[in-house]
């Protein structure tokens, strides 16, 4: 490697410089605000803002809501990923035979990835509504009479749905990883006669570990972050039931007027994410070396 003149780490500057505004503008400077807000008492009712040190978080910690919230994001995120990552999975397994109009179905498995959730969200809406949605308009022609929207019901009623979006997502990522393993792996395993099941637990599973860690942190991150399906199809309720950590936080801000308080159940929020990061980045390295 050639050594670094003083010219050179100037031009590396100079040409760096517009890249790291940008990436102060659009995030260092809104995590500074957001924390400086969460130990501030900022309220919409009161234009007067005063620093309160860590009353915001004292009050979250006595707040059952705000740990009801964090349980059933935890509890829908860690559902969601395990039936994603296996269907997903099983799927992916199912199209790296040989089948009849392969190229037509890869297409149409993809389709829910390329709309946006909200957009999905209000199709579900309409789709499953009691009054107007088909799917009870056909299942009352069975005779069959259910609520979609029941509180026993709801939560895997949302799962089915963001299982419904996403599984095209893990489905796509352990596919292409599929498609790295050599034939050859394959045909010493069926000449030794290794059976199927065999193959893909001693042979297929082990080869995948990088993409499957790195599909599953992926998936809790986005299911913890989920937001606007939960939201446009049940706003958090009936009551609590169904509200997510960031449903706690748009109603703490937009609706209760405490951006002090939001601000810090962002910071909270925050830390529960930060720790699957450094898996993310380490699990990539990791597979782009392998």
């Amino acid at each position: 490697m050639l050594p670094r003149t003083r010219e050179s780490r100037v031009a590396a500057w100079v040409l760096t410089a517009p890249l790291l505004i940008f990436f102060a503008v659009m995030l260092v400077y809104p995590i500074y605000v957001g924390v400086r807000t969460a130990f501030t008492r900022n309220l919409l009712s009161d234009p007067v803002k005063s620093f309160n040190g860590i009353d915001n978080f004292v009050a979250l910690a006595t707040n059952e809501t705000f740990w009801g919230s964090i349980g059933f994001t935890l509890r829908f995120a860690f559902v969601a990923t395990v039936l994603q990552l296996v269907l997903g999975f099983l799927l992916a397994l199912v199209f790296d035979r040989k089948i009849p109009g392969k190229a037509l179905l890869f297409s149409a498995v993809l389709v829910p990835i390329m709309i946006a959730p909200s957009l999905m969200a209000v199709m579900y809406r309409l789709l499953l509504n009691e009054n107007i949605g088909a799917l009870p308009a056909v299942m009352s022609v069975f005779g069959i009479q259910v609520s979609l929207f029941a509180p026993n019901s709801l939560f895997w009623l949302l799962i089915l749905l963001d299982c419904i979006q996403f599984i095209p997502f893990t489905f796509l990522l352990l596919y292409a990883s599929l498609q790295n393993i050599p034939d050859e792996l394959y045909e010493a395993a069926s000449i030794d006669g290794a059976r199927y099941a065999g193959v893909i637990w001693s042979i297929v599973l082990p080869i995948l570990k990088p993409a499957i860690v790195v599909v599953i942190l992926l998936r809790v991150l986005e299911s913890i972050r989920n937001f606007d399906v939960i939201y446009i199809l049940t706003g958090g309720g009936p009551g609590t039931l169904t509200q997510t950590v960031g449903i706690f936080i748009y109603k703490t801000a937009f609706q209760q007027g405490n951006f002090g308080g939001a601000a810090a159940a962002s910071v909270i929020l925050v830390l529960l994410l930060a720790p699957f990061t450094p898996w993310i980045i380490k699990k990539l390295s990791t597979s782009e070396k392998e």
